[in-house]
């Protein structure tokens, strides 16, 4: 198998991934076997026409097969030639040397069918195989890559006339592990580093538009792992998988990147956006309990400018941009724990966009920030990965209850005010009739506001509220706050009682 090949084998067909070996004799063919283990896990075929001479071994014609689902159509992926090496020393290399083209094609129903080809160069590559037959290592290590992707050909599955779509792109210094072993279940684990990649996004339309992106991402490392069962499993029932021993994990950083997007049309352009970052990290994973990922990204730059009709430019910043969604996934009739969490940190308006509803500065420009924490549990009636089982469900159905909610911080701060709040709330699935068709929720929450009345007084001066509205705003928090402990502060406790009653600082409001 070409060294290069079997990079690409590991990364487009199933995953990149990382170890270290325990030494031992393995070969070509037991590499190979180990790759058909692999697709073979997740319900595909992989075929090959193999050829000996001596210690090198070539497998020409090589084609993954994934059959979707129903029998409503194929993905094939074609393989340039692989070309192995075996050593002598129990190790084998892998030629990486040349263009390797890479062909996918899908078939749908009424033998209709779309394609595309990928084209990688590798540029002083060097990876090499060793271990035993159960449990190989593959290291490796280039001073840089191209690669393309074109010849995009929809065919009788497009509707109506289209345009081309092309991507391209290098890397530098790239080097790392992938570890494949064969057991009860099939791990692949994997540790990779990037100098940078870069890539370009072309796309047009029949109507004379041209969408061009451009990114570039420096200093990127990933850590993952991946089992998989040796069963087989279908794509449309993901649940019995993870019950079978199915999960993912990755982790990787970057240490900036930037994109930007140019539309021209006719010749000239109409709009761009760009985005820069600093530091970034990001984790997913998925099991039987639950699928989560948490994200990070600091130093945020963005800007958008339209050139047609009345020209606009704005701009922002932000110090800080992060996630955390953790959501179960297989039924239970235990309540499960979930997580929805956001936060933007430190988001800067640049003066373009303050002047077009704030030309006279009348509002403070101080940073803005928003962020919720919410963290509660749920009991799920269905595996919501079946999607087989999923799309069968009516209007009727409800596939999860949400049985308990905390909100352990909600905060919004921006022109000079700001909101918190933290609370507690329970919920009464038999009850649908107190809330018009929403459980019954009973609990409280703890709000404090700072800067409303401040805020209203400029938004008067500026005209963008009447004199009559803000005093029935005025009004409205009158009825549900009291004053806090500073100029200009109102706090509130909300209660809802499990009789269904709604009290605002101990009185009665429903």
């Amino acid at each position: 198998m070409r060294f290069k090949n079997s990079t690409a084998l590991l990364s487009v067909s199933f995953a990149a991934l990382t170890a270290a070996p325990a030494l031992a004799d393995i070969t070509a063919d037991d590499i190979w076997t180990s790759y058909q283990a692999v697709a073979q896990s997740i319900g595909g075929e992989l075929t090959a026409t193999a050829t000996r001479d001596g210690n090198n071994v070539e497998f020409s014609n090589t084609k993954l097969h994934l059959a979707f689902p129903g029998g409503e159509g194929a993905l094939d992926i074609l393989y340039p030639t692989l070309s192995y090496t075996e050593r002598g020393d129990g190790t084998v290399s892998m030629d990486m040397e040349g263009a390797q083209t890479y062909k996918f094609v899908v078939s749908g129903p009424n033998q209709k069918q779309a394609s595309a080809e990928a084209l990688i160069n590798y540029d002083n590559s060097e990876l090499i195989a060793s271990g035993n037959p159960d449990d190989i290592t593959f290291a490796y290590a280039m001073d840089g890559f191209t690669f393309e992707a074109n010849n995009f050909d929809f065919g009788d599955m497009r509707n109506g006339e289209g345009g081309e779509f092309a991507i391209s792109g290098s890397g530098s210094a790239m080097k790392g592990t992938s570890q494949l072993a064969l057991g009860d279940l099939i791990t692949l684990i994997g540790n990779s580093n990037f100098g940078s990649i870069d890539y370009t996004v072309l796309a047009t339309d029949p109507n004379g538009s041209t969408s061009t992106t451009t990114g570039t991402y420096e200093g990127m490392t990933g850590q993952s792992k991946v089992t998989l069962p040796t069963g087989g499993m279908s794509v449309m029932n993901l649940a019995a998988a993870l019950h079978q021993g199915l999960s993912f994990n990755y982790s990787g950083t970057t240490s900036s990147n930037d994109t930007k997007t140019v539309v021209v049309v006719d010749g000239n352009e109409v709009s761009s956006q760009a985005m820069t970052a600093g530091a970034a990290t990001s984790t997913v994973s998925a099991s039987a309990d639950s699928v989560q990922l948490t994200t990070e990204a600091t130093d945020i730059d963005v800007g958008i400018a339209i050139n047609e009709g009345m020209a606009v430019a704005m701009d922002g910043t932000f110090d800080r941009m992060s996630g955390d969604f953790r959501v179960p996934v297989s039924m239970s009739k235990e309540p499960q724990d979930f997580t929805l969490a956001f936060g933007l940190e430190g988001i800067k308006l640049g003066e373009g966009l303050w002047g077009m509803f704030d030309p006279a500065a009348i509002l403070p420009r101080d940073a803005a920030t928003l962020v919720m924490n919410l963290t509660g549990k749920t009991t799920l009636l269905q595996d919501l990965l079946n999607f087989e089982e999923m799309m069968q469900l009516s209007n009727d159905d409800v596939p999860a209850q949400l049985n308990e909610l905390t909100i352990n911080e909600l905060h919004i701060s921006a022109a000079g005010a700001s909101v918190s709040a933290t609370g507690d709330f329970a919920f009464n699935n038999d009850d649908l009739v107190s809330f018009d068709g929403m459980p019954a929720p009973s609990g409280s929450a703890e709000l404090q506001v700072s800067g409303a009345n401040g805020l209203i007084d400029k938004l008067i001066e500026m005209g963008l509220v009447a004199e009559s509205d803000a005093m029935g705003a005025r009004m409205m928090m009158g009825m549900f706050a009291v004053p806090g402990e500073g100029d200009d502060s109102l706090k509130s406790n909300l209660e809802i009682t499990k009789d269904g009653k709604i009290l605002a600082n101990g009185q009665r409001i429903k």
